[in-house]
């Protein structure tokens, strides 16, 4: 016997369940909703636009231009030793420099543009945080990876590093298994952090996620435990060459530094990546911010992109 349904007024109910219209894009149906989307898009790329208009006046505002204009000059921290980022003078940082330096004093009116608006400050590994804390730099970009500590503001990424797993030349294809990694030693503090150690640093993150890898960073010596870590970029290579390891971690900007004073190959298998940041005290954060509003200038307008060109970086960055 088929049941009748009835609502509680008597009508009978339609027990076919009607299914809700779906909204769609296409042909003439579509035309409506894809107007409307667009316009959302527009103002919402205004919204973006006005908000930026009105972010950076207000930083130029801030304790910390006011100084850099009271100095006549931007001190950034910047690397000598990297090719195609700071090296003799020119590299995509240098050129960030310069540009993050003119974009500030800009803003001073006692700034003609006839004196330079920046000054260069050679730093390394060891010394940029030094400098940093220490008020001898305003920014450093300096292949600082972005929020590798609290003790710095940064920008968002200018440019993204790949770090992999290094063989020697011939073994490149070889599968990183069962392995002796050397690494290079941290020599960041509580105190003061030094960006190199962020390579040691990925490679726990990496043992821990493949412990069944069989990768040994460490070796007994008369019941004393030796790890793999080296003191420098040499040593690293130099035990490598040697087979005293089986491979090493280095990210990409190091092995193009090094490339052509040793042989080796690098290898598929990679361990993550870092993101170079501008860096500014955390007490002076409004340094950051203005780097970070450059640096979208410049990535909408094709800018950096043509940097990464001009330098052989593989480009964009995060």
């Amino acid at each position: 016997m088929r049941l009748k349904l009835f609502s509680r007024h008597g009508r009978r109910l339609n027990q076919k369940k009607r299914g809700r219209r779906l909204i769609t894009f296409k042909g003439e149906e579509g035309k409506r909703p894809r107007q409307i989307l667009i316009a959302a898009g527009a103002v919402l790329l205004l919204l973006i636009l006005v908000s930026a208009l009105r972010v950076e006046p207000s930083l130029m505002s801030s304790a910390e231009v006011a100084t850099v204009h009271d100095n006549g000059v931007l001190r950034v921290g910047v690397r000598t030793d990297m090719p195609k980022m700071a090296y003799e003078g020119a590299g995509l940082e240098i050129e960030l420099a310069e540009l993050l330096a003119e974009r500030i004093l800009s803003y001073d009116d006692a700034w003609t543009g006839e004196r330079d608006a920046v000054e260069l400050v050679p730093v390394t590994a060891m010394t940029v945080a030094a400098k940093l804390n220490d008020g001898s730099i305003d920014v450093a970009i300096a292949m600082l990876p972005r929020n590798a500590t609290s003790a710095y503001a940064y920008s968002t990424a200018y440019y993204v590093d790949t770090c992999r797993f290094v063989t020697r030349a011939g073994e490149g294809s070889r599968p990183i298994k069962n392995m002796k990694i050397g690494y290079l030693q941290s020599a960041s503090t509580s105190s003061l952090y030094v960006p190199t150690a962020c390579f040691s640093a990925r490679l726990n993150a990496y043992l821990e996620e493949h412990p069944e890898d069989g990768l040994v960073t460490t070796y007994k010596y008369n019941e004393e435990t030796i790890s793999y870590a080296y003191a420098s970029f040499g040593e690293l290579f130099e035990a490598l060459l040697a087979g005293e390891v089986d491979a090493i971690v280095m990210s990409d900007l190091y092995l193009d530094k090094y490339e052509g004073e040793y042989e080796f190959d690098r290898s598929e298998t990679v361990l993550g990546a870092y993101s170079y940041a501008v860096a500014s005290s955390s007490s002076a954060p409004a340094l950051a911010s203005l780097a970070d509003v450059m640096l979208s200038d410049l990535r909408a307008d094709g800018t950096l992109d043509a940097l990464y060109q001009k330098y052989g970086l593989a480009g964009p960055a995060e």
